[in-house]
């Protein structure tokens, strides 16, 4: 019984992650989702973080990142609703966070490193939604370097 109940509650969750990326996608934003897939940073093309998350089935739009007020709420359904002036409004006057995230000269995103006998070896997806990121652009910048030093060559996409 655990067993089906988990599988149930995984299925919800990746039901609901397709139902966001339904939403935006519907009214012209492109995004991705990264992190937790229980609780996933919606992300767009420019690697701005969005001040909104989901709950359940409800998409929560907040003015801002932090302790924002929330502005707004959906609730995602198989059939999208078009709110195209409303959320490019909501976009430009909420404040919204900018992530960090690494490509290899290859253009493929820097998940992690795992640690192997003679150093570290690096991990690479093709998937920005697998990617590692972080929200602040010095972190990026030592990070690079540190890793460097390790012969991983990554790059900082702006």
């Amino acid at each position: 019984m655990e067993e089906s109940t988990n599988h149930n509650l995984f299925t919800d969750i990746a039901r609901r992650n397709f139902l966001v990326k339904q939403f935006f996608q519907a009214n012209d934003v492109s995004i991705d989702l990264l992190g937790d897939i229980n609780n996933p940073l919606v992300v767009t093309e420019d690697n701005i973080v969005l001040s909104c998350y989901v709950s359940n089935f409800n998409l929560i739009f907040k003015d801002d990142s932090f302790e924002g007020n929330e502005s707004f709420t959906i609730k995602l359904k198989n059939d999208p609703a078009v709110l195209k002036d409303k959320l490019v409004s909501w976009i430009n006057y909420a404040s919204h966070r900018k992530i960090y995230i690494f490509t290899s000269d290859e253009g493929l995103y820097y998940s992690k490193f795992i640690r192997i006998y003679n150093g570290k070896l690096p991990l690479f997806s093709p998937s920005k939604e697998l990617a590692y990121y972080v929200f602040q652009r010095q972190k990026a910048v030592e990070m690079v370097q540190k890793l460097k030093k390790d012969k991983i060559k990554l790059s900082i996409v702006l």
